[in-house]
């Protein structure tokens, strides 16, 4: 196709606003998992439980522990305390963990929550932003035997945070046939998943910019762009 100084052939502008158009189109940004705490081999609650592997993307994350309302036992391949709340919530019976860094956007907090018969009950995450008074996710359980249930609890209205802060998974109204008020946290070893914070840092290498989805009325008018440009092509320059 024969151009002139100073003159952009209309097809080629057309191709640059749909290649535009195009390059606006990318996946959301996924989190990365900041900490995971994995429970492996046999474990014994009284003493805390360290980080498997923490995200060079963030300072540091803290140690698994129970809360004072909760008494530790030994299990294998899991992170187990008895004598959880069989009523209402207590603010004492909790698991602990952190996580440390800047301009940390947090996500999820994801873990198989076990115990090795079947249980049900209540759960809530809480954090230490507003020093644990509001829930920031909650759901109920059953079916927590063998490799647990994995709960996947939304923590992304914390948005982006600086420093520490420490998470608390609760439950309560626990119940079951054995063992009803024991809870824990199953590892990979037990068939489990662990505990993870799962999260997007801004020291973290980008791996994509987020946009909107493309609706109908988008998608419309890159069909029409397209279209354009082929038309255009088979116009003869004069």
């Amino acid at each position: 196709m024969i151009g002139f100084a100073g003159f952009r052939p209309p097809c080629l502008r057309a191709t640059g606003v749909a290649l535009a158009f195009a390059a606006c189109i990318s996946a959301p940004v996924s989190a990365a998992v900041l900490a995971l705490w994995n429970p492996s081999g046999t474990v014994d609650s009284s003493v805390p439980l360290a980080p498997a592997s923490v995200s060079s993307n963030i300072s540091s994350a803290g140690n698994l522990t129970g809360g004072p309302g909760l008494t530790p036992t030994t299990f294998a391949n899991a992170y187990e305390f008895d004598n959880w709340s069989a009523g209402a919530f207590d603010a004492n019976d909790y698991l602990a963990f952190s996580t440390t860094g800047s301009n940390v956007t947090y996500q999820s907090v994801a873990f198989s929550l076990y115990n090795n018969f079947d249980g049900t009950g209540t759960w809530e995450v809480r954090s230490s932003v507003d020093a644990f008074g509001t829930t920031l996710a909650s759901g109920s359980f059953a079916g927590i035997f063998f490799g647990g249930e994995l709960i996947t609890a939304d923590v992304s209205s914390l948005g982006q945070q600086s420093g520490t802060v420490q998470f608390r998974i609760y439950t309560y109204n626990n119940a079951g046939t054995t063992n009803p008020v024991q809870r824990g946290i199953r590892g990979t070893g037990g068939s489990g998943t662990g505990l993870s914070v799962n999260g997007i840092t801004a020291s973290g290498p980008p791996v994509a910019t987020p946009v909107p989805t493309l609706g109908y009325g988008e998608l419309a008018l890159l069909v029409l762009l397209v279209a354009s440009i082929a038309y255009l092509r088979r116009r003869p320059v004069r």
